[in-house]
């Protein structure tokens, strides 16, 4: 029997946050109802980084904002929420924020961004269990851009699109590198599992957005 894939307990606390911060606890609490999470509402998970909270409550909490407000409806509030979820994990742990902006500080521009990057695949394989044990996250490096590559990521599940649906993990992605770097880098998801492809593939370019 396969182990249930579980993830992060502060990881699932920032997206509740983050939700809450965006439609108040009231939105939040009829989303966690919809979902079926009513085990969230005024009780989040504890501010620690135990692998502990079930990846299909992850995958409920997104899936029930994909069908409450559709298709179009839910891009910008995905995209609000990624970009919120990594204000408040960064500041939630400082150590961690200190440690990628000293790493990056002396770096050119293409650097800082694929270092960031490599450092968002490793807590990704760090913050989710797997039982086969590979990476679920990995960065590829073309001429021009970089792939940051999401082998099993929960947002696409039990989703069947013609669009790509990961705004949350575009939103993160595009708000850590902002931080790192000062400037706005051109990110697209250019392959989604729900629109039938192997993986969630998000390009980003190296040079800065004019």
């Amino acid at each position: 029997m396969l182990e249930e894939k579980k993830i992060n307990n502060y990881l699932m606390r920032c997206w509740l946050e983050s939700i809450q911060g965006i439609v108040g606890p009231n939105g939040l609490k009829s989303i966690l109802n919809y979902a079926r999470l009513q085990k969230y509402i005024d009780n989040f998970p504890p501010d620690n980084g135990e692998i502990e909270v079930s990846r299909k409550d992850a995958q409920l909490l997104f899936l029930s904002l994909y069908e409450l407000f559709g298709q179009k409806g839910v891009r910008n509030l995905s995209l609000r929420t990624g970009k919120e979820f990594s204000r408040i994990g960064l500041e939630g742990r400082k150590n961690l924020a200190r440690t990628m902006k000293a790493a990056t500080r002396l770096l050119p521009e293409t650097k800082k961004v694929h270092l960031i990057l490599k450092m968002c695949a490793t807590q990704t394989n760090e913050n989710f269990s797997h039982e086969t044990g590979e990476d679920l996250c990995s960065v590829e490096e073309g001429e021009d851009y970089f792939l940051l590559i999401y082998k099993d990521h929960f947002e696409s599940d039990g989703i069947v699109s013609s669009n790509p649906v990961c705004g949350v993990a575009e939103g993160t992605i595009n708000y850590v590198i902002e931080w790192v770097t000062g400037h706005v880098h051109e990110i697209e998801e250019i392959e989604c599992r729900a629109m039938g492809h192997p993986a969630d593939v998000f390009k980003i370019w190296k040079t800065k957005k004019e």
